[in-house]
């Protein structure tokens, strides 16, 4: 109860302090594809949808996971660099172990929260913004914790010459077991393949009780329109008897709903 009005008491004063300048951009900007989200807000009164559809296969020695997820993310723009957010995750897990079979199905992640966007980049000062959301608890009888879990993360990106990017995302993530966030981070390296496809490749990882997991993934995107853009990415790891791959397939699109005031933007 205490965090959600700790958030309540932030968002509202963000509300207050921001409208400084325009985040809304001519292009679609995505958390998609890859992990790494980037450091501006979708801009007034947008409404964006993200969203996509994974195959994940994970071996952890004699038993075997196959995973079906369809990922889902609206993020809504109240102010210039302000925005809300939700997600959730349908997800169908048919595992495999030495004595039996069985399925898992539901709900895997629903959250709530905010973005806001704290700088623009300033020579080699890095674009920055901060993401809060919390994991909501007790959201299917297959998964789902117990209790509200925080999510925090901090991004600085840098715009490189010829179109390059580089984008960082560093993470702490609560769950109901133990006070102590897990540490994540993501390293993602963008750049043009044409004027219409992107492409990129991106390090990933989790410390865990002082164990890294690392793992990559790499992939493409294609902007259909200003509004419009598909992708499709994979990736792999292999950590501590655990080797896991994936491929996602997924579009972003958007709504505009304050387009003659972005017009003159």
């Amino acid at each position: 109860m205490k965090q959600i009005k700790f958030y309540s008491l932030l968002i509202i004063l963000l509300l207050i302090f921001s409208d400084t300048y325009s985040q809304y951009n001519e292009t679609i900007r995505t958390g998609r594809p890859g992990q790494a989200i980037g450091a501006f807000t979708v801009g007034k009164k947008i409404l964006q949808f993200q969203q996509g559809f994974d195959y994940n296969s994970t071996t952890i020695k004699s038993t075997e996971i196959n995973s079906y997820l369809s990922n889902n993310v609206v993020r809504y723009g109240i102010s210039e660099l302000l925005e809300v957010s939700f997600l959730a995750d349908y997800q169908n897990d048919e595992i495999k172990t030495i004595t039996s079979d069985y399925n898992l199905q539901g709900i895997s992640n629903f959250h709530i929260g905010f973005r806001t966007h704290i700088a623009d980049q300033n020579k080699w000062i890095p674009s920055s913004c901060f993401q809060a959301r919390l994991k909501l608890p007790n959201i299917s009888n297959d998964y789902g914790n117990s209790y509200i879990a925080p999510i925090m993360i901090f991004v600085a990106n840098w715009s490189l010459p010829k179109q390059l990017g580089l984008n960082t995302n560093w993470i702490l993530t609560w769950d109901v077991n133990s006070a102590v966030p897990v540490e994540k981070y993501v390293v993602n390296f963008n750049f043009p393949l044409g004027k219409q496809w992107g492409g990129f490749i991106e390090n990933y990882g989790t410390l865990i009780h002082k164990s890294l997991e690392t793992r990559f993934d790499y992939g493409i995107s294609y902007l259909a329109s200003n509004d419009i853009q598909f992708d499709l990415y994979a990736g792999n790891g292999k950590n501590n008897n655990t080797t896991d791959y994936f491929v996602s397939v997924g579009i972003s699109w958007r709504l505009n709903f304050n387009s003659k005031e972005n017009a003159k933007n």
